[in-house]
C-alpha cells in the first residue's frame, strides 16, 4: 500500500512541477544581413506563455567590428487581434543588446529578458558592421 501511494504521490508532483520548468528554444534569426526575422507565434504551441528569455547571439566571424541585435514581441494571437496587428511590433523593442569587444572577439554574447510574457517574437539584425561576410543567428529559450 506504501508502495502505491508513493508511485501516486510521485506521479503528481511531476505532473504539477514538470509543466513549470518546461523551456524550449527557437531560432528567431540567422542571416547575413541587418533586418527583421520571421515572427514566431508561441500562441500555436499551445503549452502556455513564456516569460523568461535567454537569447546567444552566434557571430561567424570574429573579426566583426559591431553587432547589435532587438527583441520584439506582441500579445496578438489569431482571433484576439486583426491580421494586420499580428506582425506589429514596437520600433523600441523589448530588448537590445549590443555585443561588446569581448562578445565580438569570442563571436558569441548571452543576454537575459526576465517577465516578459509574450504572444508572438521576432529578433532583428540591428547593426552589422566588419568583418567578412558575417552571419548571426539569434537563438532563444523561452521558460514558463
Amino acid at each position: 500500500m506504501k508502495k502505491i501511494l508513493l508511485i501516486v504521490l510521485t506521479a503528481v508532483l511531476v505532473m504539477i512541477f514538470m509543466p513549470l520548468a518546461h523551456a524550449d528554444m527557437f531560432v528567431l534569426y540567422n542571416d547575413n544581413k541587418t533586418g527583421d526575422g520571421v515572427p514566431l507565434d508561441l500562441s500555436a504551441l499551445k503549452i502556455g506563455e513564456f516569460k523568461t528569455w535567454t537569447c546567444d547571439v552566434d557571430v561567424s566571424d570574429n573579426t566583426t567590428t559591431a553587432v547589435s541585435v532587438a527583441i520584439n514581441g506582441n500579445q496578438c494571437t489569431q482571433g484576439k487581434c486583426s491580421l494586420s496587428s499580428l506582425n506589429k511590433f514596437s520600433p523600441t523593442a523589448i530588448a537590445l543588446y549590443s555585443l561588446n569587444s569581448s562578445e565580438l572577439a569570442a563571436g558569441f554574447a548571452s543576454f537575459a529578458i526576465d517577465n516578459t510574457p509574450l504572444q508572438r517574437i521576432r529578433a532583428s539584425l540591428v547593426t552589422l558592421t566588419g568583418g567578412t561576410n558575417p552571419h548571426v543567428t539569434v537563438r532563444c529559450t523561452g521558460v514558463r
